[in-house]
């Protein structure tokens, strides 16, 4: 039986997705494209391509997350001191922050460190606490300062339909079709992209200060062959309709014409028009959407930001031809990575037999 993730929730699809795109902690990040991955429906060897990890590391991870869910994601560092505050106070502290100012007569509305502070001395929660105490106790219940937002969930009725669809072409494990996974990356700025790297000590690498934006955006559709994990992308001024069907005929150009290809793809307005349907049906394409917000199902995602990771940090770009050739250097790099690496990552594993250690470190004690 291959080993994989429980069924996610919309809400943790999202997060995942999230931090995919967005996310800047490698270990983060990492966790996240495995565990997104297997929910795809990809095995260990398989998910080994994916994110280039040894198939020892990828299964603890996905054992992980079937016991404690999205709380594995976050690395876990080693322990400090013992506790000053007994459990009981921490948790009066916790549920005091979770509280509504306006419920306990006070005259604010939103809660700040310094008032938290304030008011668990005053109610005899604690003796006293200093402001980073008390953001670290919160911290490690995993409660923090966020905006509030508002609650969303997939309203589509065909949902349990959609993903059964694109299950069984991602799953298939014998003479598997052709199926490809198409999506956009961007709106990307042509601006001075930050980023990370090894320099002088105190003599950090420099990119140039750009307020204006004069140089607009641009948009890179990328397509993953599910079954081969091959990349192929191309970048556009917009993500109009007319754009997207000219990628969707460069995609199919790859394969034989009396061959059936399934593409998945999102429920964009732009990749749903006439024309796209009236040439898939003619060339002999299946179209298959995600259901409406989830597009986490939709296998490529687990590329899009690693690809960005690879070309635009540290770079600066003035011209749509210039990020289209960074993120297909990107992209390259990716295919035949995964292609001379692919039967090789038994090498990240310990060749000289010790015991590894049994728990993982995000269930050793704190």
């Amino acid at each position: 039986m291959v080993l994989r993730v429980r069924e996610l929730t919309i809400e943790e699809g999202q997060k995942l997705q999230r931090i995919l795109r967005h996310g800047q902690n490698a270990i983060e990040f990492k966790r996240a494209q495995i565990v997104l991955a297997s929910a795809q429906g990809f095995s260990p060897p398989k998910i080994s391509l994916i994110a280039l990890m040894s198939e020892d590391y990828i299964r603890e991870v996905i054992l992980a997350f079937n016991e404690h869910g999205m709380a594995m994601l976050q690395p876990k560092w080693g322990p400090g001191r013992p506790p000053k505050f007994t459990e009981e106070q921490r948790k009066a502290l916790v549920d005091l922050a979770l509280s509504r100012p306006k419920d306990l007569g006070l005259p604010y509305a939103q809660w700040s460190l310094s008032r938290l502070r304030e008011q668990a001395v005053a109610r005899g929660l604690v003796e006293s606490i200093s402001e980073e105490w008390l953001r670290v106790i919160l911290h490690e219940d995993e409660v923090s300062h966020q905006s509030i937002r508002t609650w969303k969930t997939s309203p589509d009725p065909l949902f349990e339909e959609k993903k059964r669809r694109i299950d069984r072409l991602t799953r298939a494990r014998h003479n598997p079709p052709v199926v490809l996974s198409s999506d956009e990356i961007g709106p990307i700025q042509l601006i001075p992209h930050g980023g990370q790297g090894w320099f002088p000590e105190k003599v950090p690498g420099r990119i140039p200060a750009e307020y204006h934006k004069e140089f607009g955006t641009v948009y890179y559709f990328l397509t993953l062959n599910v079954f081969h994990q091959r990349l192929l992308g191309r970048v556009y001024r917009t993500k109009h309709s007319v754009n997207w069907l000219d990628h969707l005929k460069e995609t199919r150009s790859e394969y034989p014409s009396d061959q059936w290809v399934h593409l998945i793809q999102d429920g964009a307005s732009t990749h749903w028009t006439a024309e796209v349907r009236q040439w898939a049906k003619a060339n002999k394409v299946r179209l298959y959407p995600t259901p409406t917000h989830a597009s986490h199902l939709n296998p490529v995602e687990c590329h899009a930001g690693d690809v960005q990771k690879l070309a635009l940090p540290g770079q600066t770009f003035t011209t749509p031809e210039e990020v289209g050739a960074a993120l297909d250097a990107a992209v390259r790099y990716r295919n035949e990575e995964r292609k001379v690496r692919g039967k090789q990552f038994r090498d990240t594993v310990r060749r000289d037999h010790r015991r590894r250690a049994k728990t993982p470190i995000w269930l050793r004690p704190r």
